[in-house]
């Protein structure tokens, strides 16, 4: 890894669960795929832990409200003894008992008492005890939060729901997991497997490199990169007076009567793709930007993490692309700028090359029109501060929202 990429790591890294849509274990455990483990700082892996707790004791808490729902409605097929037949006479029982007036039948009987409840009972014990200590030993303070990634408020209530949810169930006992398990018991299992094991969840990439034997969190640098994109953008409409909420999978950025959507790596409603050729459904034709704010005309943004000019080629173009399929009000390329020296293999790339000379001499933004829409290329690089790249979109956004 590189100064940029750790960087950006520092920056965002915390949030990038979050940014992803990891809200259970379940999706948590389908990120374990990385192969090469990479640094983190103290507090963002202190900050992952964190959130990782959170989805433990939220799975646990859906665990047990599924529980509760089966413990009320669940039957057992089962053998009942009795002078009378309410059943399905079961004749090889029903001869040994017959000489005592008894009959045996075949019946449903609540399953209440099931012992899957116990040994739910004991796993919530055990993950409410374990979450307990982790928490008491991890600082993370909701003042270094960005609002609308702030998760502990709803970590404080689901922690105490587990408190409260666990004394309705048995004491119970541990055994293995089995395939016979209901989905819920399951699902708790990987709960409690999680918070055993949580000191030794790190964080990896996808290299070529042999796999090493931890528990790797892929994390996709160009995505970070994104993550990066989505930090300033709402930092940068907090700072004009916007308020951000999360509403289901998306943002949402209210000023008054003024509402925009904060949408990513998907299709918008204003696209003009029609038909694709005998295709009846053309959604997954549709371009999907990387970042848009949508309104009455949407404001596009397509993120390149690369210094690669071919791959910068391709995002010109891409934003050009938008204009006829969109509207935009407004599309922008962000990247963090080209190597100053390597080599270009067509005309397109040594334009590109060019227009990045440009952009650099104009404090990193250059605009262009194309087929009536403005369009920027603007280098944004996770090693400048902060302020600086704020003051770059203020200067590409200000009159459009």
């Amino acid at each position: 890894m590189n100064r940029r990429d750790r960087t950006l790591l520092k920056k965002v890294g915390g949030y990038y669960l979050q940014y992803k849509g990891i809200v259970d274990v379940e999706k948590l455990l389908s990120t374990f795929n990385g192969t090469e483990e990479v640094p983190l700082d103290d507090y963002t892996l202190s900050y992952i832990y964190y959130y990782l707790m959170y989805l433990i004791t939220a799975s646990v808490v859906r665990s047990a409200e599924d529980a509760k729902k089966s413990r009320l409605t669940y039957k057992e097929f089962s053998i009942e003894y009795s002078n009378d037949l309410y059943g399905e006479l079961n004749v090889d029982l029903s001869i040994p008992v017959y000489s005592m007036g008894l009959v045996a039948y075949h019946s449903f009987t609540e399953g209440y008492n099931a012992p899957e409840y116990g040994i739910l009972g004991y796993i919530m014990r055990r993950i409410y005890s374990i979450i307990k200590e982790k928490r008491s030993k991890i600082e993370v303070r909701k003042e270094q939060i960005p609002r609308y990634f702030n998760f502990l408020d709803d970590f404080d209530r689901t922690f105490s729901r587990v408190d409260e949810i666990k004394e309705e169930f048995p004491d119970g006992y541990f055994r293995d997991p089995s395939y016979t398990d209901p989905d819920w018991l399951l699902r708790a299992y990987k709960a409690y497997f999680m918070a055993k094991e949580l000191e030794e969840i790190k964080v990896g990439i996808r290299t070529p490199k042999k796999p090493i034997n931890k528990k790797l969190i892929k994390f996709i640098m160009w995505k970070l990169y994104e993550l990066y994109i989505f930090y300033l953008v709402v930092n940068y409409l907090e700072s004009k007076g916007y308020e951000i909420k999360k509403e289901e999978d998306k943002y949402i950025a209210i000023r008054g009567n003024k509402r925009l959507s904060i949408i990513f790596n998907a299709s918008l409603g204003q696209s003009s793709l029609r038909k694709v050729d005998y295709k009846e459904d053309v959604e997954k034709y549709k371009g999907r930007p990387d970042i848009s704010l949508t309104n009455e005309r949407p404001i596009i943004f397509e993120c390149k993490y690369s210094s690669k000019v071919s791959y910068i080629t391709m995002g010109r173009f891409k934003i050009m692309a938008y204009t006829y399929e969109y509207d935009p009000s407004l599309a922008v390329l962000v990247y963090p700028g080209l190597e100053t020296e390597q080599i270009s293999f067509d005309n397109e790339d040594n334009a590109t090359m060019e227009l990045d000379k440009i952009a650099r001499k104009e404090s990193g933004i250059l605009d262009f029109l194309y087929n009536n829409h403005l369009l920027y290329m603007a280098i944004i690089d996770p090693l400048e501060l902060e302020k600086n790249n704020l003051s770059k979109l203020d200067k590409i956004m200000k009159k459009h929202i």
